[in-house]
């Protein structure tokens, strides 16, 4: 049986299977929080946000779920967006500890703040790409799902934000 996302939520969708939906919870939940801590929520705002989101996700997934992932993360940035619009929660920066294990030691770790600086200089659309994509662990077609936009324009605007990335590398 794959465990794939989509055929994960087919599954529970189709045959009421509870644990091809724990394990689809268990992919994606630390996953999301992460990227919401990422865009700015602190831990515990970050956490509300993915029960939040897995429980709207569960009203609506059945009717399509030819994109889990896709729909599950514009819930949970739809959500987050509202919050901060309310005041409920206001944008805050990940300071040094909580990146702290995502760092290796050493000179490696030299090199990891180096990009994080240099991520964080891009423009806000390509930060968010780039995280999705290569953080977060997104295909193309998951993250065109998401902004509703042809698979190729996700690729191409990858493409570019590495560009990016790589030429102010080389620069600094």
């Amino acid at each position: 049986m794959s465990d794939e996302p989509r055929e994960l939520l087919r599954r529970w969708c189709r045959d009421g299977d509870q644990g091809a939906f724990a394990r689809f919870y268990r992919q994606q939940a630390d996953r999301l929080w992460r990227y919401l801590q990422s865009r700015g929520s602190g831990a515990e705002a970050a956490y509300d946000q993915v029960a939040e989101s897995f429980l709207r996700f569960l009203q609506s997934v059945c009717r399509d779920p030819e994109s889990p992932v896709a729909l599950l993360y514009r819930i949970a940035i739809n959500l987050q967006i509202d919050e901060f619009r309310r005041g409920r929660a206001s944008p805050v920066e990940p300071g040094a500890d909580d990146l702290a294990d995502l760092v290796p030691a050493g000179e490696a770790a030299d090199e990891c703040e180096l990009v994080r600086d240099l991520v964080a200089r891009l423009p806000e659309d390509e930060q968010n790409l780039l995280l999705l994509r290569y953080w977060i662990g997104l295909t193309h077609r998951e993250i065109a799902a998401m902004q509703n936009v042809p698979e190729g324009t996700v690729r191409r605007r990858a493409a570019e934000a590495l560009a990016n990335l790589r030429a102010r590398w080389e620069r600094d």
